[in-house]
């Protein structure tokens, strides 16, 4: 089921097909530079099963972002709900596979998510969590309006930025 589509991408629901592209981008040691480690097949397929359950639960999770012209498999970009330091937030995130980087799709399927989450699901705000270190993803967060806040240790081991946006910041244009 198709979400939404922007200039160069189409965000749906992932599908069972989608495992194999999904467990090679999670599966690669650069890709996940950020990351305590690369995940397994067996991981990759417990976050894409998770992941269906936020649709049905939700309406909304982590959406596989597809290219519209070549209709293949671009990385992963959405919300969900989650528990942060105490507090139930919803977090937003963006993926995208290394062959693509530096191409401007992840701040455009980042702002096409955070539109959804805000007008068609009515979400008050949206947390980012990004490794220190992650300066792309920072800009990211940036381009689409959303602040940093403050910093945190996820898990005892993950030094992490969390930036926040709020419908009233969020408003397209800023």
């Amino acid at each position: 089921m198709t979400i939404v589509a922007t200039e160069r991408l189409k965000l749906r629901e992932f599908a069972e097909d989608d495992l194999d592209e999904l467990a090679r981008m999670v599966g690669d040691e650069e890709q996940l530079t950020f990351y305590p480690r690369p995940k397994t097949r067996e991981e990759a397929l417990a976050w894409l099963d998770r992941n269906r359950a936020f649709y049905d639960e939700y309406g909304y999770g982590f959406w596989c972002l597809e290219s519209r012209l070549r209709a293949e498999f671009v990385g992963y970009c959405g919300i969900r709900p989650l528990e942060l330091d105490g507090v139930v937030e919803t977090e937003m995130g963006w993926h995208v596979r290394k062959t693509l980087w530096n191409r401007g799709l992840a701040s455009e399927a980042a702002l096409a998510a955070r539109d959804i989450a805000l007008e068609r699901f009515r979400l008050s705000g949206l947390v980012a969590i990004i490794h220190v270190d992650h300066v792309a993803s920072q800009r990211v967060a940036e381009k689409i309006g959303m602040r940093a806040d403050r910093a945190t240790m996820i898990e005892g081991d993950y030094p992490a930025l969390i930036y926040r946006t709020s419908a009233m910041l969020g408003a397209p244009g800023t």
